[in-house]
């Protein structure tokens, strides 16, 4: 008797109706590691679209540990085939609630009142400049770094005095250190790239794409570091010495939390709480008498007025765990997004569109065309990748 003649399937089939497939078949998808990936982002981009209706943070949260402890334990080799069969059965399990669910994530429009462009917008332009990781001192002598997953400038025991100051540069596949002296440093990512910075009080700060932090080597009564771009703050705990992070519209206070600060030029300053609580400043910091707590968040509008409002905090931070992730995002901001990451220009031709509300979710580490590919299944456009720039027909 001859073997049975393998099928192709793909993810659209399985979630279509999970039933129809053997526990071998699902078993030989899910062992490529892209398959399994896609399934963690159309996951995730069905969360986004039941949040609109429901929140189910105890869902979440389970499914999320479930995802990380998955990942982990597929990583490990020595027990590699256990955690296939592992993972098939959780997925299993999932596929068949997915099945009745939203196959992908769905957009609608939703239009507000703007001026009338005629024409091309352009609202994001290719960055010509070399795409480096680099490192300021003392404002000036600024160096190229080779790319890294993270860099860590904790002295550990404190009150020591410092002659040198060693920082750990952690490339992919290697490990080095490099010595310097006191003084003032700025970090600044370029497009395509994050970085973790833990900072000389044991701070760890994750820095998005096309970002700068500055900071001294050595924090004295108060930690104070200057951000542009957005990044996810992790604080230490120091009751006799407050953490201020300024921009140059507003800024934030705190002794202890956690909480994602983004402040790029074209966008409007935000910041997200997570943890602890988080007391507003002017620019000048000078109190505004304003404090937010878990779940809660603050922007400043044009008029220079700070606004508190409600936050998922979820959306907020998942570009630290290397997604995209829009949840009622207008099309303009998500592609902003995508196009700092890729750099690439965003360029309207259809305008109309600029506002449409989306809810999208896709992995940091697919290429451009698969993820406009994506945007462009649910989306009543025509998103392409021309040239240097993403072009919205």
């Amino acid at each position: 008797m001859k073997p049975e003649k393998q099928r192709d399937i793909d993810l659209v089939m399985i979630l279509d109706n999970p039933s129809e497939f053997s526990e071998e078949e699902l078993q030989r998808f899910f062992a490529n590691e892209e398959n399994r990936l896609e399934y963690i982002a159309v996951r995730r981009a069905q969360q986004a679209v039941r949040r609109e209706d429901a929140t189910v943070p105890d869902t979440d949260e389970l499914w999320e540990r479930f995802v990380r402890s998955t990942i982990e334990q597929i990583n490990e080799p020595e027990r590699h085939q256990h955690r296939y069969t592992t993972l098939l059965k959780y997925m299993i399990a999932a596929l068949s609630g997915a099945a009745a669910m939203l196959l992908f994530v769905i957009a609608y429009n939703y239009f507000t009142e703007k001026e009338g462009v005629e024409g091309q917008l352009v609202v994001m332009e290719y960055d010509e400049s070399p795409q480096n990781l680099t490192m300021l001192i003392d404002g000036k002598n600024e160096q190229t770094i080779k790319p890294q997953d993270s860099i860590s400038f904790f002295k550990g025991v404190q009150g020591k005095k410092m002659q040198e100051m060693t920082f750990s540069n952690n490339t992919r596949g290697a490990n080095s250190s490099i010595k310097q002296k006191d003084g003032m440093r700025t970090l600044k990512t370029p497009r395509g790239m994050d970085l973790k910075v833990i900072l000389p009080d044991g701070s760890e700060v994750w820095l998005n794409a096309e970002s700068s932090l500055e900071f001294p080597t050595s924090f004295a009564n108060a930690r104070n570091v200057v951000l542009n771009g957005e990044a996810y703050f992790k604080v230490a705990h120091n009751e006799s010495s407050p953490f201020i992070v300024s921009t140059n519209k507003m800024n934030v206070k705190v002794l202890g939390t956690e909480f994602n600060f983004r402040n790029y030029p074209t966008e409007c300053t935000q910041v997200a709480l997570v943890k602890g609580s988080v007391e507003i400043l002017n620019a000048d910091n000078t109190s505004t008498s304003i404090v937010i707590y878990p779940g809660q968040g603050a922007n400043i509008d044009k008029e220079g007025r700070i606004n508190v409002h409600a936050v998922d905090t979820y959306a907020a931070i998942q570009w630290t765990e290397g997604f995209f992730y829009f949840q009622n995002q207008t099309l303009v901001t998500a592609l902003q997004e995508i196009g700092r990451w890729y750099n690439v220009g965003v360029v309207f031709e259809n305008t109309e569109c600029l506002n449409e509300k989306i809810h999208f979710s896709a992995l940091r580490k697919e290429t451009l065309q698969q993820t406009l590919d994506k945007l462009n299944k649910l989306l009543h456009t025509n998103i392409t990748a021309y040239g240097k720039n993403i072009i919205v027909r």
